[in-house]
């Protein structure tokens, strides 16, 4: 049996695995988030989609707020992922990990465009700032070590990530598909001044 099950292949009897029954809340919540909006998403609901008593969404999440935080931090790991894995890459240059962050990071959004604008741009950051920081701390690493290999001219990696974190994110709302990726990561390495020679 695979490990990972889509949501239409997950069982739906009484007793479910704890991650199992998670994954069938999260994913109820998700679906009344972007048929009815937040204001209509109650517990009573989510318990209701997802098929299961409501005292049985309160063993995972304490509230409301604490599932939206749940499907936020779902969302940044997706866009944390894939660029935390090139890092450990070293056959790569570091413009090619710095455009595998672009893309996995618009990937994320556009992917699930709705959902994403429902929880960010709706709803705030109910997961605080973390999720943002190690976005922000993984983009200064890359900056920072892509600046000492004397492929990007960063002088405050810092700042410079700062800007980016927030510059990328425009475009994706504004335009779709692969011409945004590779305009977004035209601009990244202009910021950086990059200079992917392997020599």
């Amino acid at each position: 049996m695979p490990a990972e099950r889509s949501a239409s292949a997950q069982p739906t009897g009484r007793f479910q695995p704890p991650d199992v029954r998670r994954r069938q809340i999260l994913d109820a919540t998700a679906g009344l988030l972007l048929d009815d909006g937040y204001e209509a998403l109650t517990i009573s609901k989510v318990a209701a989609r997802a098929g299961v008593a409501k005292g049985t969404v309160y063993l995972y999440f304490d509230s409301k707020q604490e599932l939206l935080a749940a499907l936020q931090a779902e969302m940044w790991d997706r866009m944390l992922q894939q660029p935390t894995a090139l890092l450990q890459q070293p056959e790569l240059t570091w413009t090619e990990r710095l455009d595998g962050l672009v893309a996995a990071w618009i990937a994320a959004e556009q992917d699930h465009h709705e959902l994403y604008h429902r929880l960010f741009h709706e709803l705030g950051t109910a997961a605080g700032e973390e999720p943002m920081n190690a976005a922000r701390d993984l983009l200064v690493t890359l900056l920072s070590e892509g600046h000492t290999a004397g492929e990007f001219d960063v002088a405050d990696p810092e700042l410079t990530a700062d800007f980016l974190t927030h510059a990328y994110a425009g475009p994706c709302h504004q335009h779709s598909g692969t011409d945004v990726t590779l305009a977004v990561q035209a601009l990244f390495r202009r910021v950086v001044a990059a200079r992917p020679d392997r020599s």
